[in-house]
């Protein structure tokens, strides 16, 4: 029994060790700034969104842990690629069977590769509105398009220890998976009657400070 749900994680356990570095680094580094920051700015302390803002940065550790530390996979892929790819591909985003033999190596790490790159960003896009609650869902989307550029950028950059690949596939793929989890969000506000607020300049700003 212990199997069916150990086994679904293996092929990610590359990146425990280096998520739970990151994560001791990060978290009390954040937790030193939010109790300087709320000292400072004499705002009260609201638990819930604390413990919102302290998974959007253990989150955000896990997405630097999964998409910049180098790994077996990673290196594997590098050695066949050329460093980048600024060409959508239909078929590295569905991985068909047309360009890649069923069964094969090739076509197990595309899926494999695929469903990730969807996955990852799927809490970024159920996060974000939540942490900034004026967002509108197009600037979520900005947002996550910049967030996935930036990092295919350092990818891209830091290819020769790295061993990673910058793809505009990938980029396709991460704003995809955070646009279902805005449209969830969004969703869910809809039928619940509440609508945020299309502006977000000076809003985004005071809740981050808060």
């Amino acid at each position: 029994m212990m199997r069916v749900f150990v086994y679904p994680f293996l092929p990610y356990r590359s990146f425990f060790f280096p998520f739970l570095v990151l994560s001791a680094i990060a978290v009390p580094c954040w937790l030193v700034f939010r109790v300087y920051r709320l000292r400072t700015s004499g705002h009260g302390l609201t638990f819930r969104r604390e413990i919102l803002l302290l998974t959007f940065v253990v989150y955000l550790s896990g997405l630097a842990t999964a998409t910049l530390i180098p790994n077996r996979n990673s290196r594997s892929a590098a050695e066949a690629a050329m460093g980048i790819d600024l060409r959508p591909n239909l078929a590295s985003l569905t991985c068909s069977s047309a360009t890649l033999p069923r069964g094969s190596t090739a076509r197990a790490f595309c899926v494999h590769n695929a469903r990730g790159n969807f996955m990852l960003f799927f809490p970024l896009g159920i996060l974000i509105p939540l942490v900034w609650r004026r967002l509108s869902f197009w600037r979520g989307i900005q947002i996550a398009i910049a967030v996935s550029v930036s990092i295919e950028l350092v990818q891209y950059l830091s290819r020769a220890w790295s061993n990673r690949n910058a793809d505009v596939n990938d980029v396709v793929l991460n704003v995809l998976g955070a646009s279902l989890g805005l449209a969830l969000v969004f969703l869910v506000r809809l039928l619940r009657g509440t609508r945020p607020a299309v502006r977000v300049g000076s809003d985004v700003a005071r809740e981050t400070s808060s």
